[in-house]
């Protein structure tokens, strides 16, 4: 018996799934854009957070700016009321009185004789940088006080003092305030600490409801200028208060006197 030998066939091939692989690799793909697309988005937000806090803290600090500007553009006192003045024997004013208190919104100034200065300025020649020799009130028990050491060296009784009357019923009263006002500055150029004939300027607080230096919300305090002697104003004279507070514009008060200036008299200037 014969027998054919049939050559081998070649061994089968196996015919890869291109559809399997195709669907394998979209999934692949899908999942690797979708972490790419996490990463972006975490990136951006990460990103917008920074932007908008730096945002915020640019409109913050442009905020601060533009409130420090103003505040030191506007005056945190403002005159409140009529400017009044004695005037002499001789038909000069010697003595004016400004009202103040704080301008609506404005926190309290400290007017304490360290840290507010006050000049003056006339049309008599007289232009001093800092007339400023304190502030004076009252305390509960009725002492007069003041916060410059050297007026409180001068004030209560014994020697080398003087023991002044003034109490919250005759605070407001420009007669009494003028022989208080002159009595401390004689004292205070005997004892070397004021040139002689030179105008001096006092704050004298006529509501203090925390009984110090402190301007604040519903208290009142009157600028006084004593002007000696020379110094004095005449008809037409004019005269330029500036109070420099610790912060702030400075509030500027000026006035011109009246033609007529009668003797002994109490008159206003607006």
């Amino acid at each position: 018996m014969s027998y054919k030998r049939h050559a081998l066939a070649p061994p089968h091939e196996v015919t890869p799934n291109v559809n399997w692989r195709r669907k394998s690799r979209k999934g692949i793909t899908g999942i690797e854009a979708a972490i790419v697309m996490i990463a972006f988005v975490v990136v951006a937000a990460a990103l917008a957070f920074v932007v908008l806090n730096m945002g915020m803290f640019t409109t913050q600090k442009a905020k601060e700016a533009i409130q420090t500007g103003l505040e030191g553009a506007t005056s945190a006192l403002q005159v409140d009321g009529s400017v009044s003045a004695l005037v002499n024997s001789n038909s000069e004013v010697d003595f004016i009185a400004v009202p103040i208190k704080l301008a609506p919104g404005k926190h309290a100034v400290d007017l304490g004789y360290s840290k507010t200065t006050i000049s003056v300025l006339t049309s008599q020649g007289v232009a001093l940088e800092n007339a400023y020799e304190g502030a004076l009130y009252i305390l509960s028990n009725g002492t007069l006080v003041s916060d410059n050491p050297n007026v409180l060296n001068v004030l209560g009784s014994g020697s080398g003092k003087i023991n002044l009357t003034l109490t919250n019923s005759n605070i407001s009263n420009l007669t009494a305030l003028k022989e208080v006002i002159s009595a401390i500055t004689t004292e205070l150029v005997k004892n070397g600490n004021v040139s002689k004939d030179t105008p001096v300027v006092f704050v004298v607080f006529i509501k203090n409801t925390e009984i110090d230096a402190v301007l604040q919300n519903g208290e009142k305090a009157l600028v006084l200028g004593f002007l000696p002697n020379a110094t004095a104003l005449g008809a037409y004279d004019t005269i330029s208060v500036e109070i420099h507070p610790p912060s702030g514009a400075p509030l500027t008060i000026s006035r011109t006197m009246p033609a007529t200036l009668p003797a002994d008299s109490a008159i206003t200037l607006g």
